[in-house]
C-alpha cells in the first residue's frame, strides 16, 4: 500500500520553474510533472554515457588499427627483404644445383674411363639447398596468413628464422668448392684420358694363341747349328690362326721382307713399334690405324721359317727388347 502511495503521488507531484525577467517584467511560472523531468533528465544522461562509451570504444579500436598497420607495414617490409632474398636463394640454388649435374656428368666420365660401375645413390647434395628454399617458402606462407588473421596470430610466424638466410656466404664457397672440384675432375680425366691412350697403344697384349717355342736372346740357330741372337719370340699354331694387333697404333708397313717373308710392322707411338713376320697373309694396309686386339694377319710359315709360326719383336726407343717384360699372360 505505501509503495502504491508513494508511485500515485510522484506521478502527480510537480515542479515550479519561476523565470525572472532582467528587464523587470512579469515573473513566469512554468509547473512540470516530477515524472516527465525525471525522464527527460535520465534520457540526457543516458545520451552522455552512451557517446562517452563510443568515444572510448572508437579511440581503442583507432589504437589497435595502429598497431596493426605497424604490424602490416613490417610484414610488408619483411615480405619484400625475404621475396629478394629468396629469389636470391633461389638463382644460388640453381647454380649449385647446375654444377652438382656436372660433377656427376665428370664422375660418371671418369668412371666410364677406368670402366667403373655408376654409384648406386647419386649425389645428395641437392636436398639440403632444395629443403633450404621449402623452409624459406614455409616461413613465408605462415608470415602472410598470420598478417591477415590479425596481430594474435603474427606470434606463429618465424621471422628469426629468415636471418638463417642473410650469410649467403656458404652457397658462394660451396659453389667455389664445386668450381675447383670441376677443374680437379676435368684435370684428371685429361690424365686418365692420356694414360689410357697410353695404355691402349702399349703393346702389352698376346698377338696370337700357341705355344711359346722361341725366345728372346741367344739360342742355336735352326738353319745353321750355330749360336745367334733372336731378336723376339716364336709362338707356334696351325696356319691360319689369327693374330691381332698387341696394341693400338698405324701400320707402317705391311709387305714381304727377305727373310721374314709376310711382315707387318705397327707404329704405336710412346717409342713403342711391333713386328709380325712369317704370316700366311697380311690384312692390313700402311697407314691404316688398328686397335689393340684387331686382327691384322693370319699365321703362316712365309720367309726363313720352319714351320707355322709367328715371330713378334716388341721395339722400345730403337731397340728390340724381351717382349715377355712387356706382354701380359704370356
Amino acid at each position: 500500500m505505501i509503495l502504491l502511495e508513494f508511485l500515485k503521488r510522484y506521478t502527480t507531484d510537480t515542479l515550479s520553474i519561476m523565470i525572472v525577467p532582467h528587464s523587470g517584467g512579469s515573473i513566469r511560472q512554468v509547473n512540470f510533472k516530477k515524472l516527465i523531468f525525471y525522464s527527460i533528465i535520465t534520457f540526457v544522461f543516458s545520451i552522455f554515457i552512451f557517446f562517452g562509451v563510443l568515444i572510448f570504444v572508437l579511440i581503442n579500436l583507432n589504437n589497435e588499427l595502429d598497431e596493426k598497420t605497424k604490424i602490416l607495414s613490417q610484414v610488408q617490409t619483411i615480405n619484400a627483404s625475404q621475396f629478394h632474398e629468396i629469389q636470391t636463394l633461389k638463382n644460388k640454388a640453381s647454380v649449385v644445383n647446375e654444377k652438382l649435374s656436372i660433377l656427376d656428368e665428370l664422375e660418371s666420365q671418369v668412371r666410364n674411363l677406368v670402366g667403373l660401375k655408376p654409384p648406386t645413390a647419386s649425389i645428395q647434395s641437392t636436398k639440403p639447398v632444395s629443403r633450404s628454399i621449402i623452409t624459406l617458402r614455409e616461413d613465408y606462407r605462415i608470415a602472410n596468413n598470420a598478417m591477415l588473421q590479425g596481430s594474435n596470430h603474427l606470434e606463429d610466424a618465424n621471422f628469426s628464422s629468415f636471418t638463417d638466410y642473410e650469410d649467403n656466404n656458404e652457397f658462394e664457397k660451396l659453389a667455389a668448392d664445386m668450381d675447383k672440384e670441376m677443374e680437379n675432375l676435368n684435370m684428371l680425366i685429361d690424365e686418365v684420358t692420356d694414360q689410357l691412350i697410353i695404355l691402349d697403344a702399349k703393346p702389352d697384349k698376346s698377338p696370337a694363341p700357341g705355344k711359346l717355342t722361341s725366345l728372346f736372346g741367344y739360342r742355336k740357330s735352326p738353319f745353321t747349328g750355330r749360336g745367334q741372337l733372336h731378336m723376339g719370340i716364336d709362338i707356334a699354331n696351325s696356319s691360319g690362326t689369327k693374330i691381332t694387333a698387341a696394341g693400338t697404333g698405324i701400320v707402317t708397313f705391311s709387305g714381304r721382307n727377305s727373310g721374314y717373308g709376310n711382315t707387318i710392322i705397327i707404329s704405336h707411338g710412346y717409342n713403342y713399334r711391333t713386328v709380325y713376320s712369317h704370316n700366311k697373309k697380311n690384312l692390313v694396309k700402311v697407314g691404316q690405324t688398328v686397335n689393340k686386339g684387331e686382327l691384322i694377319a693370319e699365321m703362316g710359315s712365309t720367309g726363313r721359317s720352319t714351320g707355322p709360326h709367328l715371330h713378334f719383336e716388341i721395339h722400345y726407343r730403337g731397340k728390340q727388347i724381351d717382349p715377355l717384360t712387356i706382354l701380359e699372360n704370356q
